[in-house]
């Protein structure tokens, strides 16, 4: 009996996060199925299909943490703020190997990279209003941060590729996608890079400045400018991370020097939550 009333609110939860996952879901098909419908559209006709699995693959990433939202029965209103992020990422992603990222606009006619873009710049500018309405409305929880982290990710990884693929960067700009994953991966090996970071404003400025310099590199007027938003978010990037490893290394030795271990359970860091 006690395991059934300690299932319910977790079950009440799914049901929730479930039922809104649905509906990014149909949203984020039927707005494919607009862009791919415009008289000028270059986007082919599985494009909604495109973002449809885009969509699942950031929720799925998310999913396995939800428990951690417990002892709360709804996802929330800063939930669904990342939720709606998360079908913006998704849109912007399923544009990756469309006609449209080679195409040259040159200031162009076309309505569709615009969107896009518009899109891509729509998501940048929300990053951290879900964290803020979490803090505000006093409903913030491990998974609310797992969901927020886990989004940044991969919209960063699909940004370098949407680079790549529209001509604006060569393959180096994959660094600026792959940094976050190749220290969750690092980790797995060296724990020590597990261990979550001090808070940063460093951290989180050169973020926000490193995404929006790949939101530039995707601007429909000039590649030239493009191409200098790509280098400059990858320099960015490359060196917070740079950073971040250094003082890993540091905090190391010094715990080394001091004959102890201390308690690494304060902070949210670059590795898995």
């Amino acid at each position: 009996m006690t395991a059934k009333r300690e299932a319910a609110p977790l079950a009440t939860l799914r049901l929730d996060a479930g039922l809104h996952a649905i509906g990014a879901t149909g949203a984020v098909a039927a707005a494919g199925v607009l862009l791919a419908m415009q008289e000028d559209s270059l986007l082919s006709p599985v494009y909604p299909v495109k973002a449809v699995a885009w969509l699942v693959c950031a929720l799925a990433l998310a999913w396995p943490a939800l428990a951690q939202h417990l002892p709360q029965r709804r996802i929330g209103p800063a939930n669904r703020v990342t939720l709606f992020r998360a079908g913006l990422v998704a849109l912007v992603a399923a544009a990756i190997g469309e006609p449209l990222m080679a195409h040259d606009q040159g200031g162009g006619s076309a309505l569709t990279p615009w969107v896009l873009f518009a899109t891509a710049a729509i998501c940048l500018a929300l990053d951290g209003v879900d964290g803020w309405i979490a803090r505000r409305r006093k409903v913030a929880s491990p998974f609310g941060a797992r969901f927020d982290m886990e989004l940044d990710a991969l919209f960063v990884a699909v940004l370098s590729l949407a680079a790549l693929d529209a001509g604006r960067a060569g393959g180096w700009v994959l660094v600026a996608g792959g940094l976050r994953y190749a220290w969750v991966l690092a980790s797995w090996i060296w724990p020590l890079l597990a261990r979550p970071l001090p808070a940063s404003h460093r951290r989180r400025a050169v973020c926000a400045l490193g995404v929006a310099a790949l939101v530039g590199a995707l601007n429909p007027v000039s590649a030239v400018a493009g191409t200098i938003s790509a280098v400059l978010a990858v320099a960015m990037l490359t060196a917070s991370f740079a950073i971040d490893l250094v003082l890993v290394l540091r905090k190391r030795a010094d715990d080394g020097s001091a004959g102890g271990d201390t308690d690494n359970t304060a902070h949210a860091g670059r590795g898995p939550s």
